[in-house]
């Protein structure tokens, strides 16, 4: 038998707590991770993420632990730089006073191609724009400043070129298109033979923003009715009745049920005991 990961016992967890399903484990020669008792649900565990920011991430962990040059923020900013650019280890020091200007000059953002011919016919903002090119920074947006929910301004850096996403509908289409490149998934939901089929989808801090930032909270937002629950239907393979979406960190995600969008309760990460793993 497979051994049990810890990721694939949290989901089962997150799963029996919300349908009242009892799982056992099922992954004895490649098929689903779990079963109920009576086989009439499945559930099979997979995750949606990008190894390529998981090197950047961990560099950039590296550029906080540097801590910040002189200079506060006003607000707070999100910035978004490819995952395989270099020097990242020191990509906050370089980026914040570039940015503590732009606010100077009451800008509120920043885009690469714009900045590159505005350097080319030497504009006023050049000497702010050439740190920010060299960076590798290729768009940064202010966010809103809202005194009513206190916080520390800061850089907050998001990794990929991608960009975001215009709402949650728009991630959900990405999400399925990735998702069509793992056909094992509904192969071992199928071959189950189960009548409930769930497919669990795990995302993190390593997955594309453009899939991720509505469950995410990757950076603050407030009030955005467009990163709420999807408003279609999921193009999802036949083999797939039911559709678990849920971030890993922040704990929130989304239920399809073969009908409706459900939003699933915060799921905070806890420890998985050392039998189950």
């Amino acid at each position: 038998m497979n051994q049990e990961r810890p990721d694939e016992y949290e989901a089962k967890r997150i799963v029996e707590r919300v349908t009242g399903i009892i799982l056992e484990h099922a992954d004895t020669d490649g098929g689903v991770d779990y079963l109920s008792a009576d086989g009439r649900s499945a559930v099979e565990v997979t995750r949606v993420t990008d190894g390529r920011k998981r090197a950047g991430r961990e560099a950039l962990a590296a550029s906080r632990e540097a801590g910040m040059p002189a200079g506060e923020l006003r607000t707070c900013w999100l910035v978004f730089v490819p995952e395989t650019q270099s020097k990242l280890k020191v990509f906050l020091r370089r980026v914040h006073p570039a940015l503590v200007e732009l606010e100077e000059a009451g800008e509120t953002l920043f885009d690469r191609e714009r900045a590159a011919i505005h350097l080319m016919q030497q504009g006023p903002l050049s000497h702010v724009y050439r740190p920010l090119i060299a960076a590798g920074v290729e768009r940064a947006s202010a966010v809103p400043n809202h005194a009513y929910r206190p916080h520390s301004h800061r850089v907050i850096p998001s990794l990929g070129s991608g960009g975001s996403c215009s709402g949650s509908d728009q991630a959900l289409d990405l999400l399925i298109e990735a998702l069509g490149k793992k056909e094992d998934n509904p192969k071992k939901l199928k071959a189950s033979g189960a009548e409930e089929r769930h497919l669990f989808v795990w995302l993190d801090d390593d997955t594309r923003l453009d899939i991720a930032r509505p469950l995410s909270r990757e950076a603050p937002s407030w009030a955005d009715e467009r990163f709420g629950m999807p408003s279609s239907r999921p193009a999802l393979d036949s083999a797939i009745t039911h559709l678990w979406v849920v971030h890993q960190r922040s704990g929130m995600g989304w239920l399809w049920d073969g009908w409706i969008w459900r939003r699933l309760p915060g799921f905070s990460e806890s420890p998985v005991p050392r039998g189950n793993v």
